[in-house]
């Protein structure tokens, strides 16, 4: 057991600490101060998008409308915390567990987080414990630590949490859920999920330099902010029509623009891969560049998903209409990053859908973008409890 915060104290002893500690109500002034100094700090770490991103979604516009919306749902109730919240964070996203673990503050909880073990002080982090030293109501109601899988630290945190959230694949969500929860306690799970881009090929088609190129930018933060490797990252490339091929073109251009670095491993991993795909009958044609990989595929199989390596690897699919697309869509599929489509064409898209596919419909340059509602739960519902007077 490593303690990233609070220091120079025993995990029994900080755990005993935070658990004597009052909780918040909803939106505690101290809270809200909280995260906008992670805001101010985070929106100037340029060299790192991902965190600029967050620090935007935290800064103070984002909180009171998020306020607001909350009041105005919660009015005439009585609602209250729920407790001490229990966020298991992955490794491949290094922000995503402050996204969940501000939305738990915020709704006035107790806080717990278990850190990838792969995770040493980054800078994001650094900023963190930094701030905790200034907002004391904070400190004390927050531990955030790191520990093997050997380590019994997750079952003795599952028995005194009052809601435990795990990001991670689904082997991951399997294993903890292994795990009893206290009798109360209520659990939040996102596992492995897939997402894809679609586009309109003929407005695409249409688009002048200027605006191509925006679109070209747009996609490219969705895939390599984090490689690819988010679950909300395209992945598969559906065409409404007949794809237009200069869209890759120059979408090597912007790559080499932007100057990607081009890891080793990653391009071999998706040659590999490649050949491997090349091999499936539902597989058309492979064509492989330098940064990236097109995959053309006749049919979108369930398990071609489980074989997609991230970096830069693309399954391409054309469809006639944008409601044959429900066709291919299953339960892991997640957010569809979409460009020239209405908002009816998209309603009409989600209804004809029959799995429990589809969480998530935003424009193209949005898929990485988070709210209090992901995976279709919304967080400050799970994060609060409401107390009945009659």
């Amino acid at each position: 057991m490593k303690l990233f915060w609070p220091k120079n104290v025993k995990f029994n002893e900080a755990l005993e600490n935070l658990n004597s500690q009052e909780l918040n109500r909803p939106f505690a002034n101290e809270i809200v101060a909280f995260t906008q100094n992670l805001s101010k700090r985070f929106v100037q770490m340029r060299h790192m998008p991902e965190v600029v991103a967050l620090g935007y979604w935290l800064r103070k516009a984002s909180m009171k409308k998020m306020q607001a919306e909350f009041d105005k749902t919660t009015e005439g109730k009585l609602v209250l915390a729920r407790g001490t919240t229990f966020h298991i964070a992955p490794s491949n996203v290094d922000t995503i567990f402050v996204y969940s673990w501000m939305l738990s503050l915020l709704a006035g909880n107790r806080n717990i987080i278990r850190i990838s073990n792969k995770t040493e002080i980054n800078e994001m982090l650094q900023v963190i414990l930094e701030e905790l030293t200034y907002f004391e109501v904070v400190a004390k109601q927050t531990i955030i630590c790191t520990y093997g899988h050997e380590e019994t630290a997750t079952e003795t945190i599952s028995l005194v949490c009052h809601t435990r959230v795990i990001w991670g694949g689904d082997e991951t969500v399997k294993a903890i859920r292994k795990v009893p929860l206290a009798p109360l306690a209520n659990e939040l799970t996102f596992p492995d999920r897939f997402s894809l881009a679609v586009l309109n090929a003929e407005k695409v088609a249409q688009l002048d330099a200027e605006a191509l190129d925006a679109l070209l930018e747009q996609f490219y933060n969705d895939v390599f902010w984090f490689d690819q490797k988010a679950c909300s990252s395209p992945r598969l490339v559906v065409w409404v029509g007949e794809k237009f091929d200069a869209f890759w073109k120059a979408f090597e251009g912007k790559i080499q623009a932007k100057k990607y670095e081009l890891l080793a491993a990653t391009q071999v991993l998706k040659y590999t891969t490649s050949l491997q795909l090349a091999t499936e009958s539902y597989v058309e044609k492979v064509v492989p560049t330098t940064y990236f990989s097109c995959v053309m595929l006749d049919d979108v199989p369930k398990n071609v998903r489980e074989q997609h390596c991230g970096g830069g690897l693309f399954y391409e699919y054309e469809v006639k209409n944008l409601i044959d697309l429900a066709q291919v869509i299953i339960d892991k599929d997640q957010t569809i990053a979409y460009f020239g489509f209405e908002k009816l064409e998209l309603i009409e898209l989600v209804n004809s859908i029959s799995t429990r596919g589809i969480d998530r419909i935003v424009p193209i340059g949005r898929a990485l973008e988070f709210n209090g509602i992901w995976d279709g739960q919304s967080f400050l519902t799970s994060f609060t409890r409401e107390v009945l007077i009659k």
